[in-house]
């Protein structure tokens, strides 16, 4: 037998819980990549986010970086920074001067103090409202047995913070043998 209920699908909150506002599934954030005085249009979509182990998985689409490649989209993981994945990188060619110099060009690291610091309490970044990532490209879709494209680089990783309350993204790439540049959504 049918019958009609009534349900409120609006999510109550919940204690302990963190808001990440629009970093969730399905995400889709536009904007553009600066790159050697040129502007590139950028689509980033999250496909699946894990407060538990502070992942996030998603696209990164690029359009008119090369001529052969003239859409060109990279699959990326990403560390929501936390204890689980503190600020200094630790990886990728990153020094501890590398990481300070890329997040203090994120706003929001300039209330945070010593950031950098091992004792850094990261429960302050619970309430934050930005949070902050490293987003890693891995591969070419949908070749990932593709490992380079002349002009295009996806060997380094992104010094990311994502506002909540706007929903607006500050990114800056990293690797040791490119230019530093920075996206905006």
């Amino acid at each position: 037998m049918l019958g009609v209920f009534d349900v409120d699908l609006l999510p109550q909150e919940l204690p302990h819980t963190t808001i990440t506002s629009c970093l969730c599934s399905g995400a889709v954030f536009t904007g553009s990549q600066r790159s050697k005085g040129k502007k590139y249009n950028v689509e980033v979509t999250i496909q699946y986010v894990d407060m538990k182990q502070k992942m996030v998985y998603g696209f990164m689409k690029i359009e008119n970086l090369t001529q052969e490649y003239p859409s060109l989209t990279t699959y990326f993981e990403g560390e929501i920074i936390s204890r689980l994945h503190p600020f200094m990188t630790g990886k990728w060619d990153a020094t501890m001067e590398t990481d300070v110099l890329h997040w203090e060009k994120i706003p929001a690291t300039s209330s945070l103090g010593n950031f950098h610091i091992d004792s850094f309490d990261y429960s302050i970044l619970e309430t934050s409202d930005t949070i902050f990532m490293r987003w890693k490209e891995k591969f070419i879709v949908p070749d990932p047995g593709l490992k380079h494209i002349e002009g295009a680089s996806f060997a380094g990783f992104y010094y990311i913070g994502l506002q909540k309350s706007i929903g607006h993204v500050l990114g800056y790439y990293y690797h040791l043998n490119s230019e530093m540049y920075g996206f905006v959504f």
